[in-house]
């Protein structure tokens, strides 16, 4: 009686622990020097040798590891030793994966970056200073300020020169704030600064001044309103802007401190956090989209 004979199968290559660890170390890349450090130490636990980019010899494998973080740098080991085995199987797959992690890495802190930071200035846009206003606390001090007659530069010079004037004066509030305090752009050519309890805020608007002075492209001046964190966002926000147009309408190019407990309009104040929460959990997600980037 014949029996059947079976094809032996292939042996699976077992992959080494080392490249498990290197493929674990993909979820926690950054940078592309970090990238590079990985894919040194796997060449090195897999038996290889690193060597400079054109080194003449028949063992280097012509796959640089640098990820331009540096000199180009190959991976090099013996032809028909174990060590070029492995190297042949794992790293160039390896440095493929690192690659694309890399990629979507940057692709997300660019995205990060666009929602939440306004392209011309370079500032916290107007849905990061929302967020901070909803944290606002006892003490702290907001700051509404606007450059006078800006429309009268993109009416007479175009908005290349208004541009440059939103940017230079954004270069000089960034430079001007203390790291713990907020600043960012409100809208147009309004500005919004969040100071600390121990803020100073004449002291930093004498600063403030001094600087754009020397610093201003135009002969562009600024109003602000100061008030003193009133319990809630847009009650704040509010008084601010009263007494920035006090500012404006005694002369411009000076400060005033609101004075008023409580805004003209007196409108009910709005729970950005609560509220936002509440659309989310709901799944309306257009409501939730509308409160984040404050569109009418």
């Amino acid at each position: 009686m014949s029996q059947d004979t079976k094809t032996p199968a292939e042996p699976r290559h077992q992959v080494p622990g080392a490249v498990h660890e290197a493929t674990r170390s993909l979820l926690r890349l950054r940078t592309a020097g970090d990238a590079r450090r990985v894919a040194e130490h796997l060449v090195r636990e897999l038996g290889g040798q690193l060597v400079p980019a054109g080194t003449d010899d028949a063992s280097v494998i012509p796959v640089d590891v640098s990820f331009g973080d540096g000199k180009p740098l190959l991976a090099a080991a013996p032809l028909g030793s174990a060590a070029r085995a492995l190297l042949d199987r794992h790293l160039a797959s390896f440095l493929l994966d690192a690659r694309h992690v890399l990629q979507l890495s940057g692709r997300n802190e660019r995205l990060a970056e666009s929602a939440s930071t306004d392209k011309l200035t370079g500032l916290p846009n107007r849905r990061m200073l929302d967020r901070a206003l909803g944290r606002l606390a006892a003490g702290d001090t907001v700051i509404m300020l606007d450059l006078d007659h800006f429309k009268q530069v993109n009416d007479t010079l175009g908005h290349a020169p208004g541009d440059e004037v939103l940017r230079a004066f954004g270069r000089v509030l960034r430079s001007t704030v203390r790291g713990r305090d907020t600043v960012g752009r409100f809208g147009g050519e309004e500005f919004l600064i969040i100071l600390g309890p121990s803020g100073a805020p004449d002291v930093f608007l004498q600063r403030l001044r001094a600087e754009w002075l020397t610093e201003r492209p135009l002969p562009v001046t600024c109003s602000a309103g100061i008030v003193l964190s009133a319990g809630h966002p847009d009650e704040t926000v509010s008084l601010a802007d009263q007494a920035l147009y006090q500012a404006k309408a005694v002369g411009r190019d000076q400060w005033i401190w609101a004075t008023a407990r409580r805004p003209a309009s007196d409108r009910p104040p709005r729970d950005y956090v609560q509220t936002y929460l509440r659309d989310a959990v709901r799944s309306n997600r257009q409501s939730a989209v509308r409160l984040t980037l404050d569109l009418p």
